[in-house]
């Protein structure tokens, strides 16, 4: 057995010993197992709701009577996402940006009913997911276990002991970092169980799978490194506890909120009130569509006029009031559309500049990396809303299709006066029942892992460093 091998024994003999160490080994594998099992039933039940959910507002709208297509432009409709397989592992922005969208006429409207809405204040510092715990919670409980690696064998007079029987130094710290790494394989094995649980079942999803474990294993790595190049750079145990708690809370806690800061300082996103007012000011320009004399329809009617040969609306073969519904929801999807792709823009813009501090955290690396891998980060959350929205077009723009093929132009103007006009501008409720599934997709697993690669470079440059670090600690050991 090499000399790494038997410091390695050697230390997991100590932890065993210690009832402190137990104590905290048995925290970590519980945190990571319970979170693991805990994401899993919850995505389990929050699938079946939304499906039960979809499945309810589906047949609500079908089971319509019938009806004046308009009204039913405003009797909306309500579609809801369906979790990211991976999500078990990493739900990403998916709790905080919410799981369902109402679709009704004249209206872009936004996720409503996030998780972290619903929940404690403490959800959003991070959902208790097995990701967060690896991200955050596991690397500290690693600093309380081996903090004291190399560090207490100085302070007992071991180590002089160690070097004099012939150990090296580089084996010295080698065979702490080996231990230690054994403690990070502890805690990673519940991720492991539930790729190997997954992976069967979502076979499309096998490559980010293996980039979001590629990226936690590096990430991991980083931390024992670092653990014990500190334990070894440090003259006391408690130094090296203090440094270290000090590099936890500036790289998982400082640094992401002063990325956070930066980004939102360097482009600023105007509140929801200026983006309304906004919206409202350009739809201004497009006109009420419920009016057919608006004056911002009166160029659209000599269009229609002189496409159809005709010298009045009531001689067209069709029915104009139709017509503008299908003008004014072209008009204003629009614009709601540009203004949307503005904000989605500046968004992945700020998403970038965070991304950027990944060189200075590695936290943030493993973060968007196991977002992106998982399909639960920014880019897919803004798909989920264009797929919806594309969807709500459709479902509208079907329904003023029947208002200018199906209803007599006469009735339609005359059915607030006339209760028989009334009756004959209600089509059949035969048309609401081939109402489309909504389905989404979200970005192919090849897609999502290009661009997590960037940032596991990053991981390795992190862990490259680290193993630097470590070097110096070696030649510190050696030259006692």
């Amino acid at each position: 057995m090499s000399q790494a091998m038997k410091i390695a024994a050697g230390e997991w003999t100590h932890l065993l010993r210690t009832r402190l160490a137990v104590l905290t080994l048995g925290l970590l594998f519980a945190l990571v197992a319970i979170a693991a099992i805990n994401s899993s039933a919850q995505l389990r039940a929050e699938a079946a709701e939304r499906l039960q959910y979809q499945q309810q507002a589906d047949e609500a709208y079908r089971a319509q009577p019938d009806r004046h297509p308009h009204r039913m432009v405003h009797y909306g409709h309500y579609v809801f996402r369906t979790p990211a397989p991976l999500a078990v592992i990493d739900p990403g922005v998916d709790a905080f940006t919410g799981r369902s969208i109402f679709l009704e006429g004249h209206r872009r409207n936004t996720a409503a009913f996030s998780e972290a809405r619903e929940t404690s204040v403490l959800t959003r510092f991070g959902s208790v997911s097995p990701a967060f715990t690896l991200q955050v919670l596991v690397p500290l409980l690693m600093i309380l276990i081996g903090f004291s690696s190399v560090a207490r064998e100085r302070e007992r007079g071991i180590l002089l002991q160690l070097l004099a029987q012939g150990t090296r130094g580089a084996a010295l710290v080698q065979g702490k970092a080996i231990a230690l790494a054994g403690v990070a394989a502890l805690a990673l094995l519940p991720l492991f169980l539930s790729a190997l649980w997954l992976g069967p079942q979502t076979p499309t999803e096998a490559l980010p799978l293996l980039a979001l474990l590629a990226g936690h294993t590096v990430y991991l790595a980083f931390w024992v490194v670092l653990i014990v190049a500190v334990s070894a750079l440090a003259g006391r145990a408690r130094t090296a506890l203090i440094v270290l708690i000090g590099i936890w809370a500036m790289l998982t806690v400082l640094v992401p909120r002063l990325a956070t800061d930066v980004a939102a300082t360097t482009l600023p996103a105007p509140n929801q009130a200026e983006v309304d007012i906004r919206l409202q000011e350009e739809l201004r320009s497009v006109g009420d569509s419920h009016n057919i004399n608006d004056p911002g329809f009166q160029s659209f009617q000599q269009q229609v006029l002189a496409q159809y040969g005709v010298a009045s609306i009531d001689e067209l073969p069709v029915n104009y009031r139709g017509l503008v519904s299908l003008q004014g929801e072209a008009e204003s999807s629009a614009v709601m559309d540009r203004l949307t792709a503005e904000q989605h823009s500046l968004q992945r813009d700020q998403a970038g500049i965070v991304k950027l501090f990944a060189l200075l955290s590695p936290y943030i690396a493993v973060r968007h990396l196991s977002m992106t891998s998982a399909g639960t980060d920014l880019r897919n959350h803004q798909q989920f809303l264009d797929a919806a929205e594309a969807h709500r077009f459709a479902l509208i723009q079907g329904l003023n299709t029947l208002h200018a093929e199906e209803l007599d132009y006469v009735d339609d103007s005359a059915r607030s006066r006339d209760a028989e006009a009334e009756q004959r501008t209600r089509v059949s409720s035969e048309f609401w029942t081939t109402l489309q599934q909504f389905d989404f997709a979200g970005t192919g697993a090849a897609e999502r892992v290009r661009s997590a690669l960037p940032l596991l470079l990053a991981l390795f440059a992190w862990l490259s460093a680290s193993a630097l670090l470590l070097r110096a600690g070696a030649r510190k050991v050696q030259a006692l």
